[in-house]
């Protein structure tokens, strides 16, 4: 019995001892691991760009997450410094803004519209047109506020997207009927240029504009003069024997047809000038725009898939 006692009080005195030596070494040593593991992370996510941070320890730093620009909100550009002055307005718009071009329109919400609605909305003053920074021409409105400067940009806003709505508006409507005498006496009318493709240039000899654009318009000319179904014309404002006088100074390739003025303004309703318009084998207007360049495009994408290449 007494041999029974002190092996028992053997035992339980070694588990103690085990116990505690134990406990000892795992406090100890655990904290050192632990402090090793946390340095080693901290090196692993200095040195390693492909590092995953959900790997790493939880009671290390947090890198912040690269958000992508995802959202169409996030494709607008800073607004801020072409808005600032009319002039850094005007830069922007004529660098960036083709009312014509067959763009993406959408709304201040980022929605995609009909284009009859963002250039209506766009004739009201309240709203400019930017260009999203995306691979598409897609054109956001942007609300204006009440600011002098904004304001004064809204107005200008407003003057060129009347021209645009209305211009668009003209589309797929049946040219009025004419019957035009150019400067040499031949006679351009409704019958003798159905089925073919029609190219007008509304101009006046006192726009420095319109006249700036005839080396341009010549060089289109010259483009197409071979084909028999393209037939140019340009309406002026001005009588035979002023445009006669001053077409001896000033090249200019296009039959000229003289003292068009009523027909310009009351029949084509022209808002500005120059302004050009394409007129399809049917006799409607398919697409009207106001500069050389704008032409140039359109035709590029209108007329040329018509007449096959050259």
């Amino acid at each position: 019995m007494k041999n029974l006692l002190i092996t028992i009080v053997t035992i339980v005195g070694a588990f103690s001892l085990t116990y505690y030596v134990l406990t000892d070494l795992f406090e100890n040593n655990d904290f050192n691991y632990t402090t090793n593991t946390k340095e080693v992370s901290n090196k692993t996510i200095n040195n390693s760009s492909n590092y995953v941070a959900e790997e790493t320890d939880t009671e290390t730093e947090e890198q912040e997450p690269v958000i992508e620009n995802t959202e169409e909100n996030d494709l607008i550009p800073d607004v801020s410094e072409f808005l600032s002055s009319q002039k850094n307005w005007k830069t922007y718009f004529n660098e960036n803004i083709n009312l014509s071009s067959d763009f993406i329109p959408l709304n201040i919400e980022g929605e995609e519209v009909e284009k009859d609605e963002f250039l209506n909305s766009l004739t009201s003053g309240n709203y400019i047109p930017v260009k999203l920074t995306s691979g598409e021409e897609m054109y956001q409105l942007y609300e204006l506020d009440d600011s002098d400067v904004q304001k004064k940009i809204g107005k200008s806003v407003k003057l060129t997207s009347n021209t645009a709505y209305t211009y668009y508006q003209k589309i797929g409507t049946a040219l009025p009927e004419f019957e035009f005498t150019d400067l040499n006496g031949t006679v351009f009318s409704s019958q003798n240029t159905k089925d073919k493709v029609l190219i007008l240039t509304c101009w006046y000899i006192n726009s420095k504009t319109c006249i700036k654009e005839f080396p341009k318009l010549n060089d289109l000319y010259d483009r197409y003069e071979a084909y028999e179904d393209v037939v140019f014309l340009s309406l002026a404002f001005d009588s035979s024997s002023k445009l006669k006088k001053f077409l001896i100074k000033k090249a200019f390739r296009y039959p000229v047809i003289p003292n068009q003025k009523t027909y310009m303004n009351e029949e084509l309703e022209i808002k500005q000038y120059p302004t050009h318009l394409i007129i399809d084998e049917d006799g409607n207007i398919e697409k009207m725009v106001s500069s050389v360049e704008e032409l140039t495009i359109a035709l590029e994408k209108i007329a040329v898939p018509d007449l096959g290449d050259f």
